[in-house]
């Protein structure tokens, strides 16, 4: 027998020896074993999303002052319940395509009010029959159809309102569309607006700088109420 072959044979006696144990210091080496990650929970709705969208659940960054869901209105008086933002999805997701185009001049969406069921329609016509500013319910107000948006433009990163010349539900020629004698800065807000609402399918009125109705077909009145949390 070799010397070298009786040295390789003392190697490998000392190898079994030692591998099986492991110092004080030496990692552990475990098997790698793949780990379940608990799929994430399915969304919970508390309405139907066949025939509506909540805008808030489509970017949270598209702001909400839904002004009948407190008493900061021409009534001076609450009318919902609470405030939340529906539409049908369609009209949803044209709205979101504005917020989108808006975003990269750091600029959004603020919503006013969005669909309105006809029982709150009526209290508005109540205060205010005057079809220049509120629709008459026995026609139906496109709000009620979950297709007309009231709304304005705000600075993301602040809240900070564009300047439009007059406040929301303000009944007056210089919240006109057709107004012209107005400031050039808010001219130029109004006209962005304008321009962004139409390119996505949404028509103005002449009374109103902050009413647009979706131009798509014609929806069908809803007097569905949100439920509260």
């Amino acid at each position: 027998m070799s010397i070298r072959f009786l040295l390789s044979l003392l190697s490998l006696g000392f190898l079994l020896c030692t591998c099986g144990r492991a110092s004080d210091n030496a990692p552990i080496l475990q098997a790698a074993f793949p780990v379940e990650i608990p799929a994430p929970p399915a969304p919970v709705y508390d309405y139907d999303t066949i025939q509506w969208t909540e805008v808030a659940r489509l970017d949270s960054t598209i702001r909400l002052d839904i002004r009948y869901a407190t008493d900061n209105n021409f009534m001076k008086q609450v009318i919902y319940d609470c405030g939340r933002c529906f539409y049908r999805p369609q009209v949803a997701r044209a709205l979101l395509k504005v917020h989108q185009g808006l975003k990269p001049q750091g600029l959004g969406l603020k919503m006013y009010d969005c669909y309105r069921p006809e029982p709150y329609q009526q209290r508005l016509w109540d205060v205010l029959p005057d079809p220049r500013y509120v629709a008459n319910p026995k026609r139906g107000s496109l709000h009620s159809r979950g297709a007309a948006a009231d709304l304005t433009i705000v600075k993301l990163d602040t809240g900070e309102e564009l300047n439009m010349g007059t406040t929301y539900d303000f009944f007056g020629e210089e919240a006109y569309t057709t107004a012209t004698n107005l400031p050039v800065e808010v001219m130029a807000n109004r006209k962005l607006l304008q321009v962004v609402m139409r390119k996505h399918g949404f028509l103005t009125i002449r009374t109103e700088w902050w009413h647009f109705n979706f131009g798509g077909p014609r929806l069908a009145l809803s007097d569905w109420v949100w439920p509260c949390n």
